[in-house]
């Protein structure tokens, strides 16, 4: 049994496939396994990995048969992985070298209520690159679920979390009704219910910005923003400082969606929400 699995999720990104891959594989830790989630790709994904695979025995490559959504490909993956820790990699990101030494490292060393170790993530993109989110949050860090709704979480990315796989049993797997953003925001939420998280304070993995149509990719964040407001109405309704931060969320996105009148009503509420709650 290896002791980590990576499942890498992919659509159509043959492009940048094989850097995200190999950086995995060139990992100075190896003792693990890469599970490829081939979601309906109708490039020469589906070669490429047949390719890699044949050539390192720690390969899989799964192929759905149509495009079901991240959500369900990152399922898919931790389905079938074998390792006592469960890593995820982007298909157009990548690792720097120690990056599962120094979190395995430090999971070893961490009781079993914590359950997610991040590091910290280089931002790339044609201005140059950046280190993003270098707030650390330790196994002590009070009132985690809170900060979780209050979108406290955003920056770290899903490439640069390390989990115990008994993560997964206990509060399950991605939301696999959330196909466009968010989903890995939504389950550190959960998560942050039932474990502890932990940091390695280095950045050791490249987020790379990938073009696209920023305006529905700001559509897509906005309708996974109200889908986490509804599902979890009740404990952001039940606080007034979460319900401020999150209509702020909605408002920004909104904002950022050219839904510019939608956006002022939501920024006055959270600015409501805000000033009662310091009046408790």
């Amino acid at each position: 049994m290896p002791t980590v699995s990576v499942v890498l999720p992919t659509y159509n990104r043959s492009r940048t496939l094989e850097r995200a891959v190999q950086s995995v594989l060139a990992q100075d830790f190896s003792d693990l396994e890469l599970i490829v989630v081939d979601d309906g790709s109708t490039d020469n994904t589906h070669a490429l990995m047949t390719e890699i695979a044949s050539s390192d025995s720690r390969v899989r490559s799964i192929k759905h048969p149509a495009n079901l959504g991240q959500s369900k490909a990152r399922n898919t993956g931790i389905s079938s992985a074998a390792g006592k820790f469960i890593a995820f990699q982007d298909s157009d990101d990548e690792w720097l070298p120690a990056k599962l030494s120094r979190q395995v490292e430090a999971m070893e060393g961490l009781p079993g209520d914590v359950g997610m170790v991040y590091c910290f993530v280089y931002y790339v993109s044609a201005e140059g690159m950046s280190v993003l989110y270098k707030r650390r949050i330790m196994p002590d860090e009070p009132e985690l679920y809170k900060k979780g709704l209050q979108y406290q979480f955003r920056g770290i990315g899903i490439q640069a979390c390390l989990f115990r796989r008994e993560v997964f049993g206990v509060c399950g797997g991605f939301d696999e009704n959330m196909r466009g953003a968010l989903d890995d925001t939504e389950l550190l939420i959960r998560v942050s219910r039932s474990f502890k998280f932990s940091c390695v304070d280095e950045p050791l993995v490249k987020y790379y910005k990938t073009p696209g149509g920023l305006t529905a990719h700001y559509e897509k964040i906005l309708d996974s923003a109200l889908y986490i407001f509804d599902k979890y109405a009740t404990d952001i309704r039940g606080d007034r400082s979460i319900l401020a931060a999150q209509y702020y969320r909605i408002s920004k996105q909104m904002k950022k969606a050219g839904r510019r009148t939608e956006a002022r009503k939501y920024k006055v509420l959270g600015w409501i929400s805000d000033m009662l709650s310091r009046f408790r």
